[in-house]
């Protein structure tokens, strides 16, 4: 067969309408019909040439992982080799049909923006917070069958397939579109499978990312959550508890990037009082901001911060050193952090007159 090297202006036609569809896959809060599911994961263990397995449906993936354990406990759970068996299938085929720059072209306008669009980091963000809170009770299981999470990769997939890229084996293609299709988390097992829920509530931020300010940005029919803040994993009582929270307990936390985000759940005005704000120059309630010094604990010396108002996210604060690396000079005021921030001499900085 012709290697496929670029698309007809049909095929370009229907790339966002393709892509829009395998959105609503990957975003969908709908709840799984068993029927459907177990069909469909019967069919994924066939396309891998394994025996029917009995399936098993739950609420949310922790649910999957608490039956796991019992099974564990009581007799041997052997892993079924579906993934290399089925993806490595796919990625074989679409490489040897598919030209280089195409490929790219298509990775970036749909395998990416999918993943971006989903919430960049869906998956990811419930994958962290099922291995922080379950590792230490020895129950977590890793999979790599994320339901309609998949939708960016599979979406990929299978667009090369209408376009005419041919598949050694296209059930394994067809099959595991069903299970994305039907199903949430899978734990796969020779003879056992163990199917989640999809999540009842999903919450994002203008880029995207997990967030919710009034509740958890990811929740399962069982009550199980996840707490974001634009795209980092909190504690619960951070976000639910965040007008009232002591400010200290978030410095507390060892993880920068945590404390980070937990200080911007909380509010910088707030969490500044709890950190001897010394302001050096300007009004860290305007666009220009304040160059200010805060006392961080486990710090040998104040560190210095570019606290102001974006008419985005409120107050941000931002780190910025005690010297210049682009003039070498000291700063010292507002608008010098504000350059330093912007790669340029305090020299040639000027302030844009609106921000967004």
């Amino acid at each position: 067969m012709t290697m496929i090297t670029e698309l007809t202006k049909e095929q370009e036609a229907i790339l966002p309408i393709f892509r829009e569809e395998w959105l609503q896959v990957g975003l969908s809060t709908k709840q799984v019909n068993r029927a459907e599911s177990s069909e469909a994961v019967k069919r994924l263990y066939k396309a891998g040439g394994l025996n029917e397995p009995l399936v098993m449906h739950f609420d949310s993936p922790v649910q999957c992982m608490m039956a796991i354990a019992l099974f564990k406990n009581s007799g041997d759970l052997s892993g079924a080799n579906l993934w290399d068996n089925l993806r490595a299938n796919l990625r074989a085929n679409l490489g040897a049909n598919l030209g280089a720059n195409l490929g790219d072209n298509l990775r970036a306008n749909l395998e990416a923006n999918l993943r971006d669009n989903l919430g960049a980091n869906l998956g990811v963000n419930l994958g962290d917070n099922l291995r922080d809170n379950l590792r230490d009770r020895n129950i977590y299981e890793p999979t790599w069958f994320w339901g309609g999470m998949d939708a960016a990769w599979l979406a990929f997939y299978e667009f090369g397939g209408q376009i005419g890229v041919p598949y050694e084996k296209q059930e394994h293609l067809d099959a595991y579109i069903a299970y994305v299709k039907t199903s949430g988390f899978a734990y796969l097992y020779s003879g056992l499978a163990f199917v989640s829920d999809r999540p009842e509530i999903i919450c994002k931020d203008d880029e995207n990312r997990m967030h919710c300010e009034e509740g958890p940005a990811l929740k399962f029919r069982d009550g199980y959550s996840v707490y974001c803040w634009h795209g980092t994993n909190l504690p619960e009582k951070w976000v639910m508890e965040r007008e009232t929270i002591d400010p200290s307990e978030i410095l507390k936390a060892e993880n920068v990037e945590l404390r980070a985000a937990g200080a911007a759940c909380v509010g910088w005005p707030r969490m500044a009082e709890k950190l001897n704000r010394k302001i050096i120059d300007g009004d860290p309630k305007s666009d220009i901001g304040a160059l200010v010094e805060l006392t961080i604990p486990d710090l040998p010396e104040a560190g210095r911060f570019l606290m102001a108002e974006c008419p985005r996210n409120g107050i941000i604060c931002e780190g910025v050193p005690r010297v210049s690396d682009i003039d070498s000079l000291p700063i010292e005021t507002a608008i010098a952090a504000q350059a330093w921030r912007d790669c340029l001499p305090a020299s040639e900085y000027q302030h844009p007159t609106i921000r967004t």
